[in-house]
């Protein structure tokens, strides 16, 4: 017999659950109720169902905010977020997880920031369950969408999305004083659209607050009657494109198979990358070693246009160095100033494009190429402490890059 694909869903509150599960295809709900995890462990165990588990979080213990980077490299968004999302959080940066979304219409990026022991705790207390969920979100992201502020009435508490992609839960006593400053936060003439979807049961209870709302300037209110309780519309109306908080250090891992034709499938795989991976070694080495016969080509025939005189060219480094001054024992002579440079580069991410040598000045001037002005400043250092004078000159910014200068001179030199 084929199992319908039921998903549960299951809200946290502090140490409060509630859950519900359904098919979302037919819409057909088979268990729903609310206590402890521990309760709801020992439920699911007692039944047969295939799906998945998706994990709220509410929404109070969530901040969903944006940030406008304009770099498009995961690594250097990950490492910008938390500086640029520092002012609006009450805690330290150091004590906050932060999970990246998708970018907003105003192309800032979707940014939910959560305590970290906090997510923590909730991991842990899932784990003694008995649930591995690989999606963990919080309520008010799925909260029906409209052009305008979407509010969802939640009992005593509202859940508020704006345009831009920000969202937040408060008191249903908060909810005038909070759109009239999401209204302020718009700085425009034109009427803000605030749609609210309530039940028909907390209509009385949440008069007032629609009372305050439609007496403020500017509000467009539209209400919306659900079909669905609040917590079973948010299960009902699931998207999957929200943030996953579990990212980074929290990612959850995929579950590996245990059955014999998975081993299998894998012992194959492993063999057939290990004899790629040799005859890609085998053809790397083919192409290393032609490479290097025709470099030796070339520097013979370099050698041979500049020095046409010079018919030694058995022991072509020696007579490069004799040429370019690298008998000398003077430490600003060019190949002890590049030697010296060079031995440095490793490590630093700088490219170098270009070389000039001035032989009256003794200076050795390299163009470079850097992920970040920093590394520039590095590098320049490096050669201070290895005994050189380092100067950087022009920096221009480019695209992922920055581009710069930097003279090299022994102390000694003029």
């Amino acid at each position: 017999m084929k199992l319908m694909p039921e998903n549960l869903t299951i809200r946290i509150r502090g140490h409060d659950a509630e859950w519900l599960l359904l098919d979302d295809i037919s819409g057909v709900t088979r268990l729903r109720g609310s206590g402890e995890l521990k309760e709801l462990g020992e439920l699911v165990n007692d039944i047969r169902w295939n799906g998945e588990t998706r994990v709220l979080l509410a929404g109070e213990e969530v901040l969903l905010t944006q940030a406008a980077i304009p770099s498009r490299q995961q690594r250097q968004i990950l490492q910008a977020v938390p500086f640029a999302v520092e002012e609006k959080l009450a805690v330290d940066v150091e004590d906050c997880h932060f999970a990246l979304g998708n970018r907003n219409v105003n192309d800032e990026i979707e940014v939910a920031v959560i305590d970290r022991s906090r997510l923590r705790e909730v991991l842990a207390e899932l784990k003694e369950a008995g649930f591995k969920t690989a999606w963990l979100g919080f309520d008010f992201a799925s909260i029906p969408k409209s052009d305008g502020i979407s509010v969802l009435v939640d009992g005593d508490r509202v859940h508020i999305l704006t345009p831009a992609s920000g969202g937040l839960t408060v008191t249903i006593n908060q909810l005038a004083l909070t759109i009239s400053l999401l209204q302020t936060e718009e700085e425009s003439d034109q009427e803000v659209s605030v749609d609210i979807y309530i039940h028909a049961d907390q209509l009385e209870q949440a008069q007032l607050a629609l009372a305050e709302i439609g007496a403020l300037e500017r509000i467009s209110l539209v209400t919306h009657e659900l079909e669905y309780q609040p917590f079973e519309t948010l299960c009902r109306s699931f998207d999957s494109g929200s943030i996953n908080l579990l990212q980074g250090e929290f990612k959850a891992e995929v579950k590996k198979s245990t059955s014999g034709r998975s081993w299998k499938i894998a012992a194959m795989l492993a063999a057939c990358a290990f004899l790629v991976h040799v005859s890609i070694l085998l053809a790397e080495g083919v192409y290393l070693d032609l490479k290097a016969e025709a470099y030796a080509e070339e520097a013979k025939s370099l050698y041979t246009e500049i020095f046409p005189a010079d018919r030694n060219v058995r022991d072509m480094r020696r007579r490069w160095a004799s040429h370019l001054g690298g008998e000398s024992s003077s430490r600003g002579s060019f190949m002890k100033l590049l030697e010296e440079a060079a031995s440095n580069i490793p490590g630093s991410k700088l490219v170098i494009q270009n070389i000039n040598y001035n032989e009256s000045r003794g200076d050795l001037i390299l163009q470079v190429t850097a992920p970040l002005s920093e590394q520039l400043v590095s590098f320049s250092e490096g050669l201070g402490q290895a005994g050189l004078q380092a100067e950087i000159g022009t920096i221009s910014l480019e695209e992922d890059s920055v581009r710069g200068t930097i003279k090299i001179r022994s102390l000694g030199g003029r």
